[in-house]
């Protein structure tokens, strides 16, 4: 397993007393708290609401993080320490109560917590017992201090604050000035030695109140506030909050000692690359294949070209290991263990299938990644800790085919919708990286429905052909495989107001590199008022009208994939009635094409015709089109479910 880099050895090297002495400074050197312990207000108590986003649950009254360094004769640490106070307004906030601190190689100290109420028009405190206080194993890395403040209620005000002691330096703790509640003030100071050259990586939409950089005696001091920041609003359409979220973060660039020549730690994406590959942990899975040349051999030989014999390959890998849902970019077992517990996570089963393509004579390399729930990487930053993820890359002339073999309801070709996350990091053999991009701009979310709809006595029936393609149906027959059954899954899918699906049928469900194709038969009771008939054409609507709703958006909306939704729909006018009146046909276009809505409908004979198109041709809308696509979407939404009127006609 990859451990960060850590400098104690080099510390170790010099003079302790010298070392001692240069960095004592910023151990005793007292920041003033911006809050005080215990300190709080009765107006916090009484506080009704917080005016200014009258909705919110709960708002962070103040949180302040402190970071420094800390050394005695024998020891040097990083020191991170953190102090919280929230004001809880319902119920739906109570959760607000326990608090989780994950940790590594750390030192979690100084635990304490408060519930200050209200009682009799006094303030009583309540505070954290020591045995409430839990250990947790997370993972074989991590683990996590937990506890639940006591006695929590509407209108109660909790205050925690616990101290981190950490031996490696090559990161500090990065500090979130936003959360999914309003914050009044978030303070962050950090105190960097000048030992220490640490790259720091600010991102965000709101501006700082105070943002200081300042020399002093023996490093440099930074600190930062912000006041006033607003509820971070998570939603479906964005990577993750971690991506956009006001925050700064630090990693170590390299180190330098009086008297000593510079020395680089990560400083650039050559060294970052270099340090993951050589870990043993990484290149194990790919090495140790031997015991499968011959099964290799097996599967390689029905094939000639090396697209097809890498899709065999990922295909095998795909039915004889199943994912264990755990994204990592480190191996946590052996590939013989892998195969015989038949389990395993996305390294362990990725990096093998880079070592038997290799073993096949392909040219085949890890790409690093991160998913996008993990957040975006900033190809301006090395990071390590920005990646979570690796998968499998084929050269294939001048075209990188990247291979996933986590997802067995997915065609070889089609990386899964949590890969998708701009650009990831391939590695090559003699340990040169190079960027590549994720995103397949040829492939969609592609939904095809051609609806017929007959009357007869004020009663629809109808028929449904629904044609799925890549995206659509990997994801289809991914919800179908967790259903409890397909008739389940088709009756809840399929589910309208009213509507009753009398049989249906799936074909090509476990032919994964085909059309996936859902034949549907269907009855409902029209709408009607004497001599009137309503009909909705556009059944079984997936677009998501009210997908929308905040008034202002500061940052973008990102879809995982690029989406093409068609519906055709034929409607039989009954004997004896005729068109009163049918939706007009509409276009929509937004961001020259980004988005399109296309509204076709007119009668041949006697029958109507509609045809609508949906088609979203880029993954992401930036913050000043967010207005355009919430209107598009209201105007979609609101033509999707204009219907037809039928008259009765007076013989």
């Amino acid at each position: 397993m990859f451990k960060y880099y850590s400098i104690m050895n080099c510390l170790k090297t010099r003079s302790g007393l010298l070392l001692a002495f240069l960095l004592f400074p910023f151990a005793i050197l007292a920041q003033k708290p911006t809050i005080k312990y215990g300190n709080v207000r009765m107006e916090e108590l009484m506080m009704p609401v917080y005016t200014p986003d009258s909705t919110a649950n709960a708002v962070v009254l103040a949180d302040v993080g402190y970071t420094y360094v800390n050394s005695t004769i024998n020891s040097f640490n990083l020191v991170h320490e953190r102090h919280c106070r929230i004001k809880i307004f319902n119920k739906a906030a109570l959760d607000e109560a326990t608090v989780a601190i994950m940790y590594d190689d750390e030192t979690i100290t100084q635990i304490k917590g408060s519930t200050y109420l209200l009682e009799n028009g006094k303030m009583v405190e309540f505070k954290l017992d020591s045995k409430a206080i839990f250990d947790e194993k997370v993972n074989a890395r991590y683990r996590k201090k937990k506890f639940t403040l006591p006695n929590v209620k509407e209108g109660a005000v909790i205050e925690f604050s616990y101290t981190i002691r950490s031996d490696s330096f090559t990161f500090f703790k990065e500090w979130e000035f936003q959360s999914k509640y309003p914050v009044l003030w978030s303070e962050y100071t950090a105190r960097v030695p000048q030992q220490y050259d640490y790259r720091i990586e600010s991102q965000g939409y709101n501006s700082f109140f105070v943002s200081e950089k300042k020399e002093e005696t023996g490093g440099t001091l930074y600190h930062w506030v912000m006041k006033d920041v607003p509820a971070f609003e998570d939603d479906q359409y964005i990577t993750t909050a971690d991506d956009y979220i006001s925050k700064v973060k630090f990693q170590l660039k390299g180190v330098q000692y009086p008297g000593s020549f510079y020395k680089p730690v990560l400083s650039d994406w050559e060294k970052v690359t270099k340090v993951i590959y050589e870990d043993d942990g990484f290149t194990s899975s790919i090495y140790q294949t031997g015991f499968l040349k011959d099964k290799i051999k097996q599967i390689t030989a029905k094939h000639t070209d090396p697209v097809s014999k890498s899709f065999a390959l990922t295909l095998f890998l795909k039915n004889a290991v199943k994912w264990n849902g755990l994204n990592r970019m480190f191996p946590a077992q052996s590939p013989k263990i892998l195969l015989e517990k038949k389990t395993g996570s996305s390294a362990d089963i990725n990096l093998l299938l880079v070592g038997m393509l290799r073993d096949a004579g392909l040219p085949a390399n890890p790409v690093i990644l991160s998913t996008r729930k993990n957040g975006r990487v900033n190809e301006y930053y090395p990071m390590i800790d920005n990646f979570n993820y690796v998968i499998a890359s084929v050269r294939i002339d001048s075209t990188d085919l990247l291979l996933d073999a986590t997802d067995p309801y997915r065609p070889a070709y089609l990386l899964p919708e949590r890969c998708l996350n701009s650009k990831g990091r391939l590695i090559e053999e003699n340990r040169v990286g190079r960027w590549i991009n994720l995103e397949n701009y040829l492939v969609f979310a592609s939904k095809a429905a051609n609806i017929s709809l007959s009357i007869n006595n004020g009663k629809v029936s109808g028929t449904a052909t629904v044609y799925e393609k890549d995206y659509s149906a990997a994801n289809t027959r991914a919800q179908l495989a967790e259903a409890n059954s397909k008739d389940d899954y088709v009756k809840g899918k399929y589910k309208v107001a009213g509507l009753t699906i009398t049989d249906y049928s799936l074909e090509n469900l476990e032919n994964i590199d085909t059309t996936m194709v859902t034949q549907l038969s269907f009855e409902y009771d029209a709408e009607d008022t004497p001599g009137i008939l309503y009909i909705n054409p556009i059944l079984f609507n997936s677009f998501n009208g009210n997908a929308f709703k905040a008034k202002h958006r500061t940052y973008p909306v990102s879809y995982p994939t690029l989406t093409d939704l068609k519906t055709t729909v034929t409607v039989a006018v009954p004997p004896g009635y005729a068109i009163e009146e049918l939706p007009k046909p509409a276009k929509y276009n937004l961001s020259e094409d980004g988005a399109k809505f296309t509204y076709l409908i007119g009668q041949v004979g006697d029958k109507i015709q509609l045809r609508s198109i949906i088609s979203f041709n880029k993954t992401m809308f930036l913050a000043d089109e967010y207005e355009g696509l919430k209107a598009f979407y209201a105007a979609v939404s609101a033509k999707l479910t204009e219907q037809i009127v039928l008259k009765k006609i007076n013989n």
